[in-house]
């Protein structure tokens, strides 16, 4: 059983996106299940979904486990930015699922973890130690827990947007300016259930990037800082004000751009977080070596 205390709400807030918010590492269809099995409490009464939370409430909630896949170690060579006994942080490789989930089969980057190392279940037994994501594609820095206590806080962190992220990402064309800000809300696409898309009823995300390079007038090298951790975000974003990453086909990016040029995932990798250790309270500012595929491709786009 999770427990938590609703703060720093100015007004009620349904506590069902109180929860996908705090939690926004589970899905909400996993924390609709819970409500329906009678397993969150405020204030130790079983409550709804649609219960208005106030703030100083105390939620207890139990999870219910997601469908069952296989979850056992693997060795993997692990490339380890930062370790000790309470976290540990990955260089994840690209083509590789954080965890598992519906239609993923091959091996998870938590499985080859947990050869590594132990890891908290307290977000559930096939999530173990997960306190955010990367998509598959994406490589760069990865947090995972190895502790509830760090699980918890960590997950404290996220939410008050406390930890710093980092992107390096390959975008087609120029940019007008060296820098900018995207606030735009995010939501499920209509019609296209894995996508998301900018949209006035989304959750609200915000998207700083910087120019680092100009490659000719076809693609640019960008510094990205997350303020929010939507899903697909900088995907999303960069895609809707006519910047698709390059080999994002999913968010517009179109392979006759440049058929000099072939990429098969798109040109993302996370490449910093910054943050105060969420139990010995050190500074720790991370950073995450870029794979070769993307040294490669930057060489090659230097040419142009």
């Amino acid at each position: 059983m999770i427990k938590i205390v609703a703060q720093n709400l100015d007004a009620p807030v349904r506590v069902d996106k109180f929860l996908a918010t705090h939690f926004q590492d589970i899905s909400r269809t996993r924390i609709k299940k819970s409500f329906d099995e009678g397993l969150v409490l405020c204030n130790g009464q079983r409550i709804k979904a649609k219960h208005p939370l106030q703030g100083g409430d105390i939620i207890e909630l139990e999870l219910i486990r997601p469908e069952r896949f296989t979850l056992a170690p693997r060795d993997m060579n692990l490339e380890i930015l930062f370790e000790d006994e309470h976290l540990v942080i990955v260089n994840k490789p690209a083509g590789m699922a954080v965890h598992a989930g519906n239609g993923i089969k091959e091996p998870t980057l938590v499985e080859g973890v947990l050869a590594h190392c132990e890891l908290s279940k307290i977000g559930g037994e096939f999530r173990p130690g997960v306190v955010h994501r990367l998509d598959k594609d994406t490589t760069g820095a990865i947090i995972f827990a190895k502790t509830d206590a760090a699980y918890l806080k960590l997950i404290r962190l996220f939410s008050k947007r406390a930890i710093g992220k980092e992107y390096l990402a390959v975008v087609c064309g120029p940019m007008r300016t060296l820098s900018g800000t995207i606030d735009q809300p995010i939501g499920r696409h209509g019609t296209v259930k894995t996508k998301m898309c900018v949209r006035s009823d989304g959750r609200p995300a915000v998207t700083d990037w910087q120019a680092k390079e100009c490659f000719g007038n076809l693609f640019s090298l960008l510094n990205v800082n997350l303020h929010t951790g939507r899903t697909h975000q900088i995907r999303v974003h960069l895609s809707n004000i006519g910047h698709p990453l390059l080999g994002d086909t999913t968010y517009g990016y179109n392979p006759n751009f440049c058929p000099h040029v072939q990429c098969d995932r798109p040109m993302l990798h996370a490449n910093k977080l910054s943050f105060t250790h969420p139990i010995t309270l050190q500074k720790i500012a991370i950073k995450a070596p870029l794979p070769f595929h993307f040294v490669s491709m930057i060489d090659n786009l230097r040419k142009f």
